[in-house]
């Protein structure tokens, strides 16, 4: 009895192991969806950019001046903006990633500056300071708050 006893704990002990060495790593995990987000960005995919966004995600964009909500919404803003400017790019420097709530919650902060080229030539510059957080929800990453501010006193060329 007692080397049956110590056989299924043996066999406990070892049916959890893989589990734990199949923990998800939720910087890699966000990292790999963010990639995905800009090569839909660059192909001006807005329904794969839209994917990973909550249905109810607040999204505060100095170039929208007010506070969008809900995915809807943000997808008639990205649409507009994509129109408007067809070229883009940007440059994301200092980047900060923390963790919290046991892996379920994901927050990056960082800089970017903005080049973006509307459809007559014109180019529009702006430097933002970015907050996004991620939430882990249903054994997926979504996206629930976005928030870009300019930077105070960069100069801002619509």
């Amino acid at each position: 009895m007692r080397m049956l006893s110590g056989f299924l704990a043996l066999v406990l002990l070892l049916g959890t192991v893989p589990v734990v060495w199949a923990q998800a790593d939720p910087a890699k995990e966000v990292a790999d969806i963010t990639r995905k987000r800009a090569e839909a960005a660059a192909r001006g995919d807005v329904d794969a950019w839209l994917a990973d966004l909550a249905d109810n995600v607040v999204f505060t964009v100095a170039r929208a001046g007010f506070r969008i909500e809900g995915k809807e919404a943000v997808r008639a803003f990205i649409t507009n903006l994509w129109k408007n400017y067809p070229t883009r790019q940007e440059l994301t420097q200092q980047v900060t990633r923390r963790i919290f709530q046991d892996g379920n919650v994901f927050i990056v902060n960082s800089y970017t500056d903005q080049i973006f080229m509307d459809k007559n030539g014109r180019m529009s510059t702006m430097m933002q300071r970015n907050s996004l957080t991620w939430v882990k929800t249903g054994g997926r990453w979504l996206i629930v708050d976005v928030h870009n501010s300019g930077m105070p006193g960069a100069p801002y060329t619509p």
